[in-house]
């Protein structure tokens, strides 16, 4: 596997552990025994993943979906949706900070946070298991020197 295509990976384990720990924290407020000192934890993880590490990171899958596009790859539908899903991750970010200064119920923002989960994890399966293996397999040393010379560090 390509070394760019090691670090998104890697950077997707980074985000599975801090979303592991978003997930206890959900757990504690749907069954009613977190108080507000949980909730604050709760939105600075969920901050941490829509900061500037996340957008590099996406902005570096960008670069590597834009050169697939240009070659005679079979490009899946799944791919060619990852750039409408990073600019949906990106108004949900917004929504989500909402949620903090919100007067809903804790099972509702714990729902919220939940579905939000749920698509990231889809959205990463995706990734790694369509996008990154066809990229590797179709972008030539060339591309991915260009792909290197455009690239950002995205480390959470």
């Amino acid at each position: 596997m390509n070394v760019l295509l090691k670090e998104l990976h890697s950077y997707h384990h980074e985000v599975a552990i801090q979303i592991t720990q978003i997930k206890e924290l959900l757990g504690r407020i749907r069954h009613g025994s977190a108080g507000a000192d949980d909730c604050k934890p709760l939105f600075k993880q969920l901050e941490a993943l829509h900061g500037d590490a996340e957008r590099h990171h996406h902005e570096n899958e960008e670069l590597i979906r834009r050169a697939l596009l240009a070659t005679n790859a079979p490009i899946h539908q799944r791919v060619e949706d990852i750039e409408r899903d990073h600019q949906a991750f990106e108004r949900i970010a917004g929504q989500l900070k909402t949620l903090e200064a919100s007067t809903q119920e804790a099972r509702v923002i714990a729902d919220t946070i939940d579905d939000f989960i749920k698509k990231y994890y889809d959205h990463m399966d995706t990734e790694e298991n369509i996008f990154f293996p066809v990229a590797d397999k179709w972008l030539s040393d060339i591309q991915w020197q260009e792909i290197k010379r455009q690239w950002h560090q995205s480390k959470l």
